[in-house]
């Protein structure tokens, strides 16, 4: 389900000071961020990406940024292979999971996600990393505005993912572990132009 543009606040003018204050808050929860200006770049940029991490397999929620990216290509000319099966056995066999974002929040550096469909939450989950990608021109400043944002779409999604980082867990003697209940990477790529593709 896309996200109406209509419905995102004119950030132009603070949209550098907010995309600051999420890569701050982000990077300190253990998150990559990047930052594209175009579908080409975020398309080198994934293939850069995928051969520096040594991904072997890579897992991709369809939507219509996906789509535009030709990730698949990006992919194989990277060395890599985009997994088949159904949605689960393609991401529990993946190194990498690759999909997109609705939005980002820069005041705690976390990312929406319309996961109802079970393939973008498994491909968001499973795998031992993860690369989101989300339009810059998606950023908003605060919890609430995400939050009203979704609301004016009409209909809430089902399910919502907010994405804050690495997967982190503690036991009782607060011993901190990265990675067990979701991807112990997390790599964010923002696209100034061409995020919105198809939507």
């Amino acid at each position: 389900m896309a996200l109406n543009k209509a419905v995102l606040p004119d950030t132009n003018r603070n949209l550098e000071k907010l995309y600051e204050e999420f890569i701050t808050r982000a990077r300190a929860l253990g998150a990559e961020v990047y930052r594209v200006p175009n579908l080409d770049k975020a398309r080198e940029l994934v293939g850069k990406l995928v051969q520096e991490m040594g991904v072997r397999k890579v897992a991709l929620a369809e939507s219509p940024l996906v789509t535009a990216l030709d990730l698949a290509a990006a992919v194989a000319g990277a060395g890599a292979e985009v997994t088949g099966g159904n949605p689960r056995e393609r991401a529990e066999a993946a190194d990498l999971g690759i999909s997109s974002f609705e939005m980002a929040i820069a005041e705690t550096g976390t990312l929406v996600q319309d996961a109802t469909e079970i393939n973008r939450r498994l491909v968001s989950m499973l795998p031992p990393a993860h690369l989101a990608l989300v339009s810059t021109n998606r950023l908003v400043g605060t919890l609430q505005e995400a939050i009203n944002n979704l609301a004016a779409r009409g209909q809430i999604p089902g399910y919502l993912a907010f994405v804050s980082g690495p997967s982190r867990t503690a036991d009782i003697e607060r011993v901190l572990t990265i990675g067990v209940h979701g991807p112990g990477k997390v790599v964010v790529i923002f696209i100034d132009e061409g995020g919105d593709a198809g939507e």
